[in-house]
């Protein structure tokens, strides 16, 4: 059970901005439980993928290899949550794990946390006491990154928002920056369109395909200094990247 005491509304914090691009990996194998877990996360303006078992937690895992979290319910069929807590971390994978547990036992948790979750929480919990788990494990995991991020004479700090193009400061819109943010940490691959809209706009996001188009289009005419050299490289029917020029694709969207 999930008990709730959160009113909706209020204005968007820096906090949220800098969650706007966090990708949440929820593994439950209860469907209501996993419904109001995944509606709660969205609410904090969090992106969020579903797992019914460690098995299918883990190949997400493996396909995305960029969450900032997951809540990991322990029992589960076909893997447990041990089972998948104990393999990702064999693995190398350092993604932050909050356990979501009926287990009360000490000797459960103490078990949990050997096998390398980050924090331990019992069911029934309140949601506000899960959000603000889940907000203080983002805000240390955060703390362990570099804060600016950079590609050629591109540099993005995502805690003082503020872009620069060789050392001049460029004004960017909130989701102008949220876009570079999220193509700055996947640098080396093109994102899927599909992925990319989920992360900045969620819920219908098949819907703001000419959005997603016209936000690139301004990047490029704030980031693009030489139009035969762009930072953000397009392949048509498949999304967009920022990767090393020997690896360009043919064409792109304006």
């Amino acid at each position: 059970m999930l008990v709730s005491s959160r009113c909706a509304g209020g204005p968007v914090t820096l906090e949220e901005r800098r969650r706007a691009t966090m990708r949440v990996l929820v593994v439950e194998d209860e469907p209501t439980m996993l419904s109001a877990l995944s509606d709660a996360l969205t609410h904090e303006r969090l992106a969020v993928d579903t797992a019914l078992d460690g098995r299918d937690a883990l190949g997400r895992v493996h396909i995305e290899q960029a969450y900032d979290l997951v809540l990991l319910d322990l029992m589960m069929p076909h893997m447990d949550g041990l089972t998948f807590l104990r393999t990702i971390r064999s693995e190398g994978y350092t993604i932050p794990v909050l356990v979501l547990t009926a287990r009360d036992l000490t000797n459960d948790k103490v078990t949990g946390l050997d096998a390398g979750a980050d924090d331990y929480l019992t069911k029934p919990f309140d949601l506000n006491e899960l959000l603000a788990r889940v907000r203080a494990l983002l805000r240390r995991d955060e703390n362990h990154k570099t804060s600016v991020l950079r590609a050629g004479d591109v540099e993005l700090d995502i805690v003082t928002h503020i872009c620069k193009l060789h050392d001049v400061v460029v004004q960017l819109a909130t989701k102008e920056e949220q876009l570079l943010e999220y193509l700055l940490r996947n640098q080396g691959r093109i994102v899927p369109r599909e992925e990319l809209e989920d992360h900045l706009w969620d819920a219908k996001a098949s819907l703001w395909s000419d959005t997603l188009r016209t936000h690139v289009r301004y990047l490029r005419a704030k980031l693009d200094t030489d139009p035969t050299h762009p930072l953000i490289t397009t392949v048509r029917g498949l999304g967009y990247g920022i990767v090393a020029p020997s690896d360009k694709e043919d064409g792109h969207d304006s």
